[in-house]
């Protein structure tokens, strides 16, 4: 019969094992949101062992284009493996089940991202980027007038990426019909 852990252990276990099945870091948006959809543990309790857990070496936080992710050391991969056991089957299904049906969005998450910098007086700077890993695979910089238009354009960027980046390709690639 399996021993459970309970408390504070047991959500770091929970942590680790959520960074373990994504295989790929998460960003601390992504991971509380598997948190809070499989109902592991409470926000204060994320928010109390994620740092704890750096800390401790079983995680390393480090910077991505789209933001600062957690992924697990070698420690921490360790620890999953000898304990998952010790985590109840119910809630490594739910986790299984979330971490899966999350994949896409975690995918489409690190993919496009942007970056807003300026002011109402000088005006604002839009960066929209869509990324393979860590190499840019295109991005446009935009001056913008107002932070209103700016926000607009940036919450619209994730669906239209796409479509603008087919439409310079095609542009670009294939000769004018003109010449």
């Amino acid at each position: 019969m399996p021993f459970f852990t309970h408390g504070d252990t047991k959500n770091k276990l929970i942590l680790l094992y959520i960074l373990a099945g994504a295989k790929t870091p998460l960003t601390h948006d992504q991971l509380y949101r598997v948190v809070d959809r499989t109902d592991s543990m409470s926000f204060f309790s994320f928010e109390t062992i994620l740092p704890e857990l750096e800390t401790d070496g079983f995680l390393a936080s480090f910077v991505r284009p789209f933001g600062d992710c957690y992924g697990l050391t070698d420690h921490g991969m360790e620890s999953v493996e000898l304990f998952k056991e010790s985590i109840p089957a119910s809630i490594r299904e739910r986790i299984d089940k979330t971490v899966k049906e999350s994949e896409f969005d975690f995918l489409r998450e690190t993919q496009t991202t942007s970056r807003l910098n300026g002011n109402e007086e000088d005006g604002y700077s839009l960066e929209l980027l869509v990324l393979n890993g860590e190499q840019t695979v295109f991005g446009i910089t935009l001056s913008v007038a107002s932070k209103e238009a700016a926000l607009i354009m940036r919450s619209n960027w994730e669906s239209k990426s796409g479509e603008l980046y087919d439409s310079i390709w095609n542009t670009l690639y294939h000769p004018s019909d003109e010449e």
